[in-house]
């Protein structure tokens, strides 16, 4: 049986200082080291067989089992204090069970309720895509509990309850403080709603506070509380950052539009004054002059286009200089995935000011914005790659040993390049720091989410002991709060292997991942037309089947495959040509290809998981392999900055007319994603399918509307007619969103004709 608890208790007198190393057990007490901090841990053994004795034992007793022992107090229940310094300290507890003759029996087991976790160098076999963390007798394998002691020298602050009313436009908040060790009393906390000072009742100890007033329906947005505290000798602690969404609670904000991935280098050059060359062999390698103004301008066109996330670019300073990179050039970090900084802003992009005025800017719009997390490694001029045992040894991940390429022998300890030092995780101050700095920008910047980069490279304990932050600290779970921060995952393989890494069983990681595997189906069936419907529709299964439901993105390309209009025409072309160097492609031979990807694009937005567009891909844009599937938005749309003409129908005036009528498409799909809640939510039921025609119906749970999506990837046009109530349909009208035509339903049949090439997206009136 598992045992039922081992935890810091968050509780007011159970961290102290003093001077006195020695462990305690029971109800003992006295003081600590100087400068540490009492932790006390608590135990309940379950099960048939009860330990004789238990203990604790952590990196802070170099693991020694005899070291701290635990003293039983009420019959079951075992407590021992520690004197820890505050940081992160990995442990596990240790039962003894004696037998007789002087034998018996001893467990190193995890705690099941330690919000974090800490995994060892080889913790599991680098292809094992089963591991998971249960704690408990005879579940040695698990990774460690890992405990943060905060520094009991100052005084705490403690959310209790955090109560939303949407319907009323308010938000209540509870709080507790608790004095530092040097017992200074407390100065009344201060609340700030959106920056501005609110009032909050205090009566020495805890505090209550009611915003209301906040905008409701429609116009409702986001709102941030931050509760500062300070005792009377100056000493403050850690503040609360509260953000609350007034438009809607979990995860479906987030799938009511698409993701709009804003690679900030390459979309729009607002500020040519930080305009600058890193010394990149080829433009296409080097800063080609976006920014964060540049986005900022394209707001409005991002709202037209449907979007309720964008995502950024990871804006942390980088490398500078050129580095060696394929194809015999050298790159400079255009990309943002070299960062040298832990929490300033790449200058190249401007500054603190412009990434809050485009973070303001996007939810004044109601769009939500996350940002790439790049935490796999660090660059060598990065002040980190000098902490000394920090990094794992150098192996290149392009590298091979035995016959193996060390992407798969070593996924999470090699390196992408030479000066890419790669973490070592199994270092406590590393894994609490790189975590630390990722709540940081979340906090600062007043971020919805993480795209997590690289995934599997690093051990299962990132995106556990992210997730757990993230749900204390941002989402407020343990207080009541429902405002969903999506952290959405990179893992650049197959099912078992993005699975691996998505949260389950009330388990923390994950919210959701990208769906690669959904993406090369997708473009064998709309780009290469190799896979037919029925193929389509069993990958749609597998995916289903797969996630469960969580927060997962699709999408046609992303910055590290080739373009969709460029791989259907030409099939797969490295940018690197032998002789040549790094190319260029162009626009496709095959304008054909433009309604294959309108199609595509039909597909994905009516399907559950969140959409992404790759800036650019509203309009077909080129491109080979990396670093050419990140040509500039503006070789095809000319300049968009300062926000002249950037809507959708002005961007259309400036392409050719398939990438126009491909924006359009784009554009009337997010809107009706946006507003039609039937499109992504509800189960489909199949109202048609052949090779090459397919239609599905939803009726959205919670009765918003019921919708029917028909696509046709032949070359004529077909009349579709078949029953309306065996796929929870009525009769009644239906209006295609992509074009304004009706279809009208009646005796429990409903007619539609499909044109070429086309598809319907039909809602009923």
């Amino acid at each position: 049986m598992r045992p039922t608890l081992l935890r810091l208790l968050p509780l007011t007198g159970l961290l102290s200082c003093g001077t006195d190393p020695k462990p305690r057990g029971g109800d003992d007490s006295g003081p600590a080291a100087a400068g540490a901090c009492l932790t006390r841990f608590t135990y309940t053994p379950t099960g048939d067989e009860l330990p004789d004795s238990v203990a604790v034992a952590g990196a802070f007793n170099n693991w020694d089992p005899e070291a701290a022992p635990m003293v039983e107090g009420p019959p079951g229940t075992w407590t021992v204090e520690l004197p820890l310094e505050p940081g992160a300290h990995p442990y596990k507890l240790v039962e003894r069970t004696d037998w007789s003759m002087g034998e018996g029996y001893e467990a190193w087991v995890c705690d099941p309720l330690a919000e974090q976790i800490h995994c060892e160098a080889g913790y599991k076999e680098p292809w094992d895509t089963g591991w998971t963390h249960s704690c408990g007798s005879g579940t040695t394998s698990s990774c460690n509990s890992l405990v943060v002691v905060a520094d009991c020298a100052l005084p705490s602050l403690t959310l209790t309850t955090l109560s939303v009313d949407r319907a009323a436009g308010a938000i209540s908040i509870t709080l507790t403080g608790a004095p530092g060790a040097g017992g200074a009393a407390l100065r009344a906390p201060e609340l700030t709603v959106d920056g501005a000072p609110a009032p909050l009742a205090w009566d020495g100890a805890t505090g209550t506070a009611t915003v209301t007033g906040l905008p409701t329906g429609e116009t409702a947005g986001r709102h941030t509380l931050r509760v500062s505290l300070q005792d009377e000798a100056g000493a403050a602690a850690e503040p609360l950052f509260i953000p609350v969404w007034m438009d809607g609670a979990g995860e479906d904000p987030y799938r009511a539009g698409s993701i709009y991935f804003a690679f900030i280098d390459r979309l729009a050059n607002g500020d040519v004054s930080l305009d600058a060359s890193e010394g990149a062999t080829a433009p296409i390698a080097d800063y080609a002059g976006g920014d964060l103004q540049g986005v900022i301008d394209l707001l409005d066109y991002l709202d037209e286009l449907g979007v309720r996330t964008v995502w950024l670019s990871n804006p942390q300073g980088n490398a500078e200089g050129a580095w060696d990179g394929d194809c015999g050039a050298v790159y400079a970090g255009y990309h943002q995935y070299w960062p040298n900084a832990a929490r300033d802003v790449e200058e190249h992009l401007g500054g603190p000011d412009e990434l809050h005025a485009l973070v303001d800017g996007a939810h004044a719009r109601g769009m939500r914005v996350i940002m790439d997390w790049v935490a796999n490694h660090v660059h060598d001029d990065h002040p980190y790659a000098q902490n000394e045992g920090w990094f794992n040894g150098e192996a290149i991940c392009k590298d091979s040993s035995g016959g193996q390429s060390n992407w798969d022998r070593i996924p999470e300890s090699c390196w992408f390049a030479p000066y890419l030092p790669d973490i070592d995780y199994a270092q406590p101050d590393a894994l609490h720091t790189m975590v630390d700095d990722a709540l940081w920008w979340a906090k600062t910047y007043d971020l919805d989410g993480l795209r997590v980069d690289a995934v599997k490279h690093m051990p299962h304990a990132v995106p556990w002991n992210l997730e757990a932050r993230i749900r204390r600290e941002i989402e407020h779970a343990p207080a009541g709060g429902d405002t969903a921060f999506w952290t959405v995952g990179e893992t650049f393989d197959g099912v078992d292997r993005i699975r691996a890494y998505i949260s389950s069983d009330g388990r923390p990681q994950l919210d959701g991942q990208f769906d690669f595997p959904l993406y090369y189906a997708v473009n064998d069936a709309f780009g290469s037309m190799a896979l037919d419907f029925y193929g389509l529709e069993a990958a749609v299964a597998t995916s289903e089947a797969a996630w469960g439901g969580k927060l997962m993105s699709s999408f046609l390309g992303n910055h590290d495959v080739m373009r969709f209009t460029t791989l259907a025409v030409e099939g797969w072309r490295s940018s690197c040509q032998d002789g040549v160097g790094l190319v260029n492609a162009g626009l496709p031979w095959d304008p054909g290809v433009y309604a294959r990807m309108r199609l595509a694009w039909t597909f994905l937005f009516a399907q559950p998981a969140v959409p992404l567009v790759y800036y650019g891909d509203e309009i077909g844009l080129p491109g080979y392999t990396d670093p050419d599937n990140r040509q500039p938005l503006w070789w095809r749309t000319g300049d968009l900055s300062g926000g002249i003409g950037s809507g959708v129908e002005a961007v259309a005036a400036r392409v050719s007319s398939e990438e126009a009528a491909t924006l359009r498409h784009v554009a009337k799909l997010g809107q009706a994603r946006r507003d039609h809640p039937s499109l992504w939510r509800g189960a489909a039921a199949q109202w048609w399918i052949e090779g090459q025609v397919w239609a599905w119906a939803r009726v959205d749970p919670e009765g918003s509307g019921m919708s029917l999506v028909l696509l046709n990837r032949s070359g004529e046009s077909r009349s579709l007619e078949n029953g309306l109530a065996f796929a929870g349909l009525r009769d009644g009208t239906y209006e295609d969103l992509l074009t304004g035509q009706t279809f009208t339903g009646s005796g429990d049949r409903l007619r539609v004709d499909v044109p070429a090439m086309g598809s319907r997206v039909l809602v009923l009136r």
